[in-house]
């Protein structure tokens, strides 16, 4: 499911991209921030691009997801 999405971003390996591996979804979601969502400085992607970081989902929930829409 994911490979023709993956293909049609250009993405480098979609054939290999495994969603339950935890890195290739860190790695994934990294490469989409550099490569077509840009919305920060590439100084500012710091804390996403420290994939082994145990802060990685704190990045990841202040940076990709700044807003949240309570039900």
């Amino acid at each position: 499911m994911f490979r023709r999405k993956l293909t049609a971003l250009d993405y480098h390996d979609p054939s290999g991209f495994d969603c339950s591996d935890e890195t290739h979804f860190r790695n994934c979601i990294v490469w989409l921030e550099d490569q077509k969502i840009r919305h920060y400085k590439i100084e500012d992607r710091g804390n996403l691009r420290n994939i082994p970081s145990s802060e990685w989902p704190k990045a990841y929930e202040k940076e990709i997801m700044p807003t949240r829409i309570e039900s």
